[in-house]
């Protein structure tokens, strides 16, 4: 099979694409944010730009040079708006998820540069094992952008006469990608952080995905390139912390805004005469250029890894892991912290300080960031074998 495709190439960096969607996304704040899902307008243009492809190969639209360059797309789309970041994020898992299917299948299922893809490797759904594949069943919660997407891919159990019907031991789980034709969406998506990712449940009766469709992480990887070879687990927690360094540097960036715009010529103290305030700044700056530049470290050496085709040490994989949950962590503090000395100005929905607080929040509660990977990664420090399902995957 062919891996040549007539998709339409921007000549763009990463980077430079989300520039172009920065001010648009702002734009659009109100709207997102009422419609409980990503503005039109934003989806359109990230489409064109494929923002949503990132973790393709280049002949799909993807980016196969150093992840460092998407980690920063995802850090200042969620300086203007975290649900814009968070569907990027959302659809870069759920592109590298389609690195162990073979390569017609892929070829099939990201054929268009104009879809969207959603996911969940929560195994919520039923998948029966029946002649030429399978018959699922189930409802995923928490599936973010289901609104806009055109492809799922959804884990589910795979049962049999053979197999456990209960996860647990022997149970054998896998993902299936399906198209939204099979989707129906239930609107449970009432929330205050991250409104605008549309993260309602999905549920599926009774639909049969072929063998081809089905995939673990034990699948063979027919397209070999350094990105393909990148873990997904780690890399994946590395977005996640740099969308929560994006919402640091846009309340970072309102808390600047409040202080030159509150200044009363002839009266003090101003806002920004305020010991707090001018600590909180100081500490807020450094600990993002701090955490965002051990972030970069410790993906840099993975990519070297990738690219010389070895097996990364637990240590390394253990460095990603805790940057990413400690960058996370104290972005999460100091974003607590700004909306605390902020005062009532941070109270009003009006507020970027507002929105990064609810949004950074919501963020920290997805599991590929929880304090469980600083134990995994601390295991691997002390010279014990890091037991976490995700550590090396």
């Amino acid at each position: 099979m062919s891996n040549t495709s007539t998709l339409k190439q921007t000549s763009l960096s990463p980077t430079e694409a989300a520039l172009e969607i920065y001010d648009l996304a702002i734009k659009h704040r109100d709207e997102t944010e009422q419609l409980r899902r990503m503005a039109p307008a934003v989806v359109d243009r990230m489409k064109d730009l494929q923002l949503f492809r990132l973790g393709l190969p280049k002949y799909l639209g993807g980016w196969e040079e150093n992840p460092v360059e998407v980690f920063k797309v995802y850090e200042l789309l969620a300086s203007a708006e975290a649900s814009v970041a968070w569907s990027a994020w959302n659809n870069h898992l759920a592109c590298t998820f389609g690195r162990f299917l073979d390569q017609e299948s892929m070829n099939e299922i990201y054929k268009n540069s104009s879809d969207v893809y959603a996911n969940s490797a929560r195994p919520e759904g039923v998948a029966e094992i029946v002649e030429g594949g399978y018959k699922v069943s189930g409802r995923w919660t928490l599936v973010s952008g289901c609104e806009i997407s055109d492809w799922f891919a959804l884990r589910c159990l795979v049962t049999s006469d053979d197999l456990p019907k209960t996860l647990g031991p022997g149970a054998k789980l896998k993902l299936f990608f399906l198209p939204k034709s099979e989707i129906n969406i239930i609107d449970t998506w009432s929330v205050g952080g991250l409104r605008g990712t549309g993260s309602h449940d999905v549920e599926i009766k009774d639909a049969f995905v072929e063998e081809k469709y089905a995939i673990d992480f034990d699948s063979p990887v027919e397209i070999d390139n350094p990105y393909s070879r990148l873990p997904i687990g780690c890399m994946n927690a590395v977005g996640n912390a740099s969308i929560a360094l994006g919402i640091l540097k846009s309340a970072i960036t309102d808390l600047k805004r409040l202080c030159a715009e509150r200044v009363t010529p002839g009266k003090n103290p101003d806002l920004r005469d305020r010991l707090q305030i001018q600590s909180a700044l100081a500490k807020a700056i450094t600990t993002l250029d701090s955490k965002r530049c051990q972030l970069h470290s410790t993906v840099n050496v993975i990519w070297e890894e990738a690219k010389a085709n070895n097996r990364y040490t637990d240590i390394q994989l253990a460095d990603v892991w805790s940057a990413s949950v400690q960058a996370a962590t104290e972005a999460r503090a100091m974003v607590t912290e700004i909306y605390a000395v902020a005062g009532t100005a941070s109270l009003y929905t009006t507020s970027h300080i507002e929105r990064a607080h609810r949004d950074i929040h919501a963020v920290l509660q997805h599991g590929i960031i929880q304090p469980h990977w600083l134990t995994q990664a601390g295991r691997a420090y002390v010279g014990l074998e890091p037991t976490g399902a995700m550590f090396r995957v």
